[in-house]
């Protein structure tokens, strides 16, 4: 892995909210590592999931979606980006083919054209869409966003297009050795994961809102040898008293589905059993909250 040849480097997949970065991460490393749901602005944080063969060590970085900010929590997620960004060797600007250029897309494109490393555009969803539409929107977005970027057609959810990509990204890369162990598979820890297997959950299967007012915090994560189950023990955070018992549902049936299909989810991830018990505390409007946020890990960003 350290012969001349070798590449590596870190990439940054940026776009509006819900256009399938998260989707596109799990299709190229083909393992779930990073949560998915129709809503936007599922992801909250930056996470690295890194592909890895004989020449070469590609670090994709997931970001949030590229929004414009409402709360302490909207500017803790932007300054992911702008934090992923800075160290990024390339960045894959994602659109939606189903959706067509909207106004977050050129507010995505504004941001790329600040940044000085290659840019890929890549058209998503394209097996959602009739070809004429695809080379509609390949056309518009050369006249309208392109400053020569790249452009690739994609089916992040089907895995078209990928090779072609990893491929090409491999040719703008620079030479230098891995920047992680060969067997990692994220910069992420199992007990960040798990958290974010239950908060996928809330956004599945709670509505309205109530998902965007959730937080996880894993209280306990005892890993055991097999056949023993991995033990968590998880608390729920939400905004308000009313969702505190929507989330709970009657007689607990609400709280265990969704602990009992994140747990799943979590041995799938573990290749393990695993035992979860989860808890729902109030913790008031704790998106407006810095020092609250900082305690549920979505520390903001300091003024500059």
């Amino acid at each position: 892995m350290n012969s001349p040849e070798f590449v590596c480097g870190a990439v940054a997949i940026l776009g509006k909210p819900n256009v399938g970065k998260s989707t596109f991460l799990n299709s190229v490393l083909k393992q779930k590592i990073a949560i998915v749901s129709p809503r936007p602005q599922t992801t909250r944080g930056s996470m690295a999931g890194i592909y890895q063969d004989d020449k070469s060590q590609i670090v994709f970085y997931d970001t949030p979606g590229i929004h414009q900010p409402k709360d302490k929590l909207s500017h803790y997620m932007l300054h992911e980006v702008e934090e992923v960004l800075e160290g990024a060797d390339a960045a894959l600007f994602l659109v939606d083919a189903q959706a067509g250029l909207t106004d977050e897309d050129y507010l995505v494109a504004e941001w790329l054209r600040k940044f000085s490393k290659p840019v890929f555009c890549l058209l998503n969803k394209i097996d959602r869409v009739p070809e004429g539409r695809v080379q509609e929107l390949s056309g518009k977005i050369k006249s309208e966003l392109g400053n020569g970027w790249l452009l690739f057609r994609v089916s992040a959810l089907r895995g078209k297009g990928i090779g072609e990509v990893l491929g090409q990204l491999k040719k703008f890369l620079p030479n230098q050795p891995p920047l992680f162990p060969e067997d990692d598979l994220t910069n992420k820890t199992l007990r960040e994961l798990a958290a974010e297997m239950i908060r996928e959950q809330c956004f599945l299967q709670l509505r309205q809102e109530i998902p965007y007012g959730v937080a996880v915090i894993i209280e306990k994560f005892e890993e055991k040898e097999p056949p023993q189950p991995v033990v968590i023990q998880a608390t729920i955070y939400v905004e308000k008293d009313s969702q505190k018992g929507i989330l709970i549902g009657a007689k607990g049936g609400q709280l265990k589905s969704i602990g009992s299909a994140a747990r799943q989810e979590i041995e799938k991830l573990l290749d393990q059993k695993a035992f979860l018990e989860l808890w729902v505390k109030v913790l008031k409007d704790w998106r407006k909250d810095e020092a609250i946020l900082k305690k549920l890990g979505y520390p903001t960003p300091k003024k500059k």
